[in-house]
């Protein structure tokens, strides 16, 4: 047989073809790995040179792409052999057309299971993954970029890219579980802990920034220890409470003059022990600042057992979670903002007065930059 027209070496050529381009890598870039000439690259790829089977492991090596996942892209093992993940993780590309949206199709341990995403196209979705996968690529070769950037970027690029996708359900099961695809470096399940939540506050920092400066008002993530404490000093609680407690800080110009004004605590899931910054937020609300809770409320239940329907933690008005009663009861923080449109918002008034507030991240809908900007305008007021 001449394997040269066999369909099943021609898919191969085409794959590795199409992971190049993917990564933007040139066929010169690829050579130079390889120790080869651009020529040996163009003949193996226009099917005028064959790759033998030790070429071909090279070459997925060069290309720093998963053996595995590539057969199994191929469709010749049934089966993902686990790589420390213990959740599913899209398969490439492979989605299903639903009424109303797509059901992405996710791999994890020798079965797969659907997620329904909700206003988007297989083309929209198809569009967003590979540049996102591109992205979080690189980040196994290259220290051009800190992870926590690339997440940062990859949310915001999704979050503008289908504006209709739940947030939550974005961050979730896009962001996230590419990452854990993607990213072959370290334990991805380890290094998102750190490099996820940092993400978000850099997502929140940039998000806002324009509409924020336009009224004078900034909002900085605070990235290291020193920064967290710097920020709670200004606000004269320096040692009264944990200074690692607070996540991003408010500061208005006022006659020239900086002013911190409050702060944002973000948690994309109310399971990172929102209870820890409560202290904090108490501390804070009683010498007048503002204190926000900013959350994708981020949270499914894995199979077997779960579903992974992305329904938060904030629980409904009949069967409120702990979590809901420490902003609707107990009022430990000014307001909570809810990236999750599944999260049943506050009906008015609550026991506390405070409130929860559901939202999209269209900039003409979201309501968090509004409601900052009034809290800078009523604190201003008072100096």
């Amino acid at each position: 047989m001449n394997t040269m027209h066999d369909s099943r070496y021609t898919k191969i050529i085409e794959s590795l073809r199409e992971i190049r381009r993917r990564q933007n890598i040139t066929q010169s870039e690829l050579a130079q790995r390889l120790g080869q000439h651009q020529s040996y690259i163009a003949k193996v790829e226009g099917l005028e040179r064959r790759l033998d089977i030790l070429e071909l492991l090279d070459w997925l090596d060069a290309l720093h792409y998963d053996r595995q996942q590539f057969f199994f892209e191929l469709g010749w093992i049934d089966q993902l052999k686990e790589r420390n993940i213990n959740t599913p993780v899209p398969i490439r590309g492979v989605v299903e057309e639903a009424e109303k949206g797509i059901f992405l199709i996710l791999a994890w341990q020798d079965q797969k299971f659907k997620v329904f995403l909700e206003g988007i196209t297989s083309e929209q979705y198809n569009k967003v993954e590979q540049k996102i996968s591109q992205l979080f690529g690189k980040l196994n070769h290259s220290k051009a970029m800190k992870n926590r950037e690339a997440i940062a970027q990859a949310l915001e690029y999704a979050v503008n890219e289908l504006p209709r996708l739940n947030p939550s359900d974005i961050y979730q099961h896009i962001i996230y579980r590419l990452y854990l695809r993607e990213y072959k470096k370290s334990k991805p399940e380890q290094s998102w802990v750190r490099a996820g939540g940092e993400a978000m506050e850099l997502f929140i920092e940039q998000r806002y920034r324009d509409i924020l400066a336009e009224n004078n008002v900034s909002l900085k993530a605070l990235l290291s220890r020193e920064a967290k404490a710097d920020a709670l000093q200004q606000m004269g609680l320096a040692g009264l409470v944990g200074d690692s407690k607070l996540d991003l800080v408010l500061v208005g110009n006022h006659n020239g003059r900086n002013i911190v004004f409050g702060g944002v605590h973000s948690k994309a899931s109310l399971a990172e022990r929102v209870s820890d910054d409560v202290p904090c937020s108490r501390a804070m609300m009683q010498k007048g600042y503002a204190s926000i809770l900013y959350t994708f409320d981020s949270k499914s239940f894995p199979p077997p057992h779960g579903d992974l329907v992305n329904r938060g933690e904030l629980g409904s008005h009949d069967f409120p979670s702990d979590k809901r009663r420490y902003i609707e009861d107990h009022g430990d923080f000014d307001t909570c903002f809810s990236y999750n449109l599944r999260t049943n918002p506050s009906i008015h008034p609550t026991r506390s007065s405070k409130r929860i507030y559901v939202s999209s991240l269209e900039r003409d809908v979201d309501l968090f930059p509004k409601y900052v900007i009034e809290r800078w305008f009523n604190f201003k007021s008072k100096l």
